[in-house]
């Protein structure tokens, strides 16, 4: 079989989490001659074992790609993998360094849903009925336990619409995009047929205080949303399923107040953001301004960064200084990528170092780095019910 088929095969079921038919698949890869010895493709296939516990092939697979790291002069990378595989692998020095401070473990996927489900009331449609329509404030959470609905896009009455399709065995997150960035709805939802669902209130997840259940949504979000969004940016498309999942996971919360400001001009700044919610304002100078940008009192133009956008770029490089200034102008929440993150990417791939800097060398006002506008629903919403032992 051709190896560009095997690989989008592999990849499908990676991430519908279905590991032992990815791990076959990877391994047809890495037994063929054109994929021989690739490490992103060891990579993954480690993932996979990782997943399916199967922790001695995971360990070999990543010795195999540290010692190649190392016999290609990439001492950093091999670092920073050893790093990762002695947290997960070595429990016993884990167990050392357990102080009084308990850490949290998040729900797994089939208690995180029950979780919901306890929360949430179910509701049916008959064929024809609406869900929600665009312009609504997302307020509701939707789990769609069995029919199919179809997704409407208000700027795209030429194409046929989406459907979402509940299996056996398995949910469909609807109105998650919402959820998580509190932008209201995007798309009006229909019922084709007599669909099922459970309607969660958004106020009772964010009210709930169960330490397990935040990190369980936690997790969603890094799953369902971010990852997502950043295979749609330019400069993250690039990089593979397995090391982009990581990169979503490795990010860190930051949360701001109206009028915080989060990077003064002329400043080292350490890192990218990814803004999850609220607006924040980019103040900046330029002597050809744009239509659509206002002045602020002192003169800057100003830019609106929203949840998907990605901003600061240049962070991610030693001794950048920002030409702009940014401010929260609502409460907002970030996913910050620290400089030291990124630099495990950057290590195995030159180009990305690259790609940041031409990206830093664009107009100031075109260094909002924002996603393909199709991504909204381009991401897999299908949460299998399965618990993966």
């Amino acid at each position: 079989m051709n190896v560009h088929v095997l690989m989008r095969q592999a990849r499908k079921a990676a991430s519908k989490e279905e590991y032992e038919e990815a791990r076959g698949l990877y391994q047809q890869l890495l037994d063929s001659d054109a994929m021989q010895g690739n490490l992103d493709v060891q990579l993954r296939l480690a993932w996979c074992y990782e997943h399916l516990g199967q922790i001695d092939e995971a360990s070999n697979l990543y010795q195999g790609v540290i010692k190649q790291y190392k016999d290609d002069g990439e001492l950093g990378a091999a670092e920073a993998l050893q790093k990762s595989m002695d947290a997960l692998f070595n429990p016993a020095e884990a167990e050392e360094e357990v102080t009084e401070v308990q850490e949290v473990v998040a729900l797994d996927k089939l208690e995180l849903m029950q979780a919901l489900q306890a929360m949430g009331q179910e509701i049916e449609l008959q064929p024809g009925d609406m869900l929600c329509k665009a312009g609504d404030m997302p307020d509701t959470l939707w789990l769609l336990l069995l029919g199919t609905l179809t997704v409407h896009m208000p700027d795209y009455t030429e194409d046929k619409p989406d459907k979402l399709c509940a299996q056996v065995g398995e949910f469909v997150l609807v109105g998650e995009l919402g959820v998580f960035t509190e932008q209201r709805r995007c798309a009006s939802v229909y019922a084709e047929g007599l669909c099922r669902l459970c309607a969660i209130p958004a106020k009772s997840i964010r009210a709930c205080k169960d330490l397990s259940f935040q990190a369980g949504m936690e997790w969603l979000l890094r799953k369902y949303w971010v990852d997502p969004v950043l295979a749609q940016h330019a400069i993250f498309e690039r990089v593979n399923d397995v090391d982009r999942l990581r990169l979503s996971q490795s990010l860190d919360v930051v949360e701001l107040e109206p009028g915080q400001c989060l990077i003064e001009a002329k400043e080292e700044h350490d890192g990218a953001y990814l803004l999850q919610m609220g607006c924040l304002f980019f103040l900046h100078d330029t002597d050809s301004p744009i239509d659509d940008e206002l002045d602020d009192e002192d003169g800057n133009l100003l830019s609106s960064v929203v949840p998907g956008d990605m901003i600061h770029m240049g962070g991610l490089l030693h001794s950048y200084q920002s030409p702009y200034r940014v401010v929260a102008a609502t409460p907002v929440r970030l996913l910050h990528l620290s400089r030291e993150a990124f630099e495990f990417f950057s290590l195995r791939r030159p180009w990305i170092v690259q790609a940041v800097l031409r990206y830093c060398r664009r107009p100031v006002h075109l260094q909002v780095m924002r996603p393909k506008d199709d991504y909204l629903w381009k991401s897999d919403r299908h949460i299998e019910l399965r618990r993966i032992v």
